[in-house]
């Protein structure tokens, strides 16, 4: 009895060294990791162990916007004629929304478009004023001069094409985006805003 209890307890001794001994693959749960079951496997940083794939698809970046100057775009679109720069009646936010744009200028222009021509842009004042801001043909092309360069950085070719097209215009004939654009230019900043001083209207 002796020798057969001491046959079985080197037997189970044995087995449970070889177990020890080596890895046992179990599968995870439903999804076809393994895990190591060894001792080395055990004693191992968290680092090291399994980690199951996640199966979440990575997040596809958002699309650029096109630039100014992309022949889809909304400026080029107002700068060629659309349904809102072609409306010459009335009151809008400036349409031209570029460098020398300036919200809290917004209020002044109000003002000045009200007493200079009634928020009228095709309005001709003592036959040489024109458009909504009652500029003269010599501030006009002054102003498209100085536009140019700016202009071909938003808007590109087709952009100055469309500039130089209006020097054969008066400005009473330039659409609402184009007489907007060149009221902010000739203000840059508040540097031009003796243009419009004094009237019956003080605006600043």
């Amino acid at each position: 009895m002796r020798r057969v209890s001491g046959l079985v307890a080197a037997v189970s001794l044995g087995l449970a060294a070889a177990l020890l001994a080596s890895p046992v693959a179990l599968a995870g749960p439903n999804d076809g990791t393994t895990f190591d079951n060894s001792l080395d496997s055990l004693g191992a940083p968290l680092g090291k162990l399994p980690v199951a794939a996640s199966a979440a698809p990575s997040a596809a970046p958002a699309p650029a916007a096109a630039p100014a100057s992309d022949p889809g775009s909304p400026e080029l679109a107002l700068a060629r004629g659309n349904k809102d720069s072609n409306d010459m009646l009335g009151w809008l936010p400036s349409l031209y929304q570029g460098k020398w744009f300036d919200a809290g200028v917004e209020p002044i222009r109000k003002c000045i478009m009200d007493r200079e021509s009634n928020f009228t842009y095709s309005v001709v004042g003592a036959g040489t004023y024109f458009g909504a801001y009652q500029m003269n043909r010599g501030l006009a092309v002054a102003t498209l001069s100085a536009m140019e360069s700016e202009v071909r950085k938003d808007l590109g070719a087709e952009g100055v094409a469309i500039l130089k097209s209006l020097r054969a215009l008066a400005p009473n004939k330039w659409n609402r985006y184009w007489q907007d654009r060149a009221f902010y230019t000739i203000w840059h900043g508040g540097d031009g805003k003796n243009h419009w001083r004094g009237g019956g209207l003080n605006c600043f």
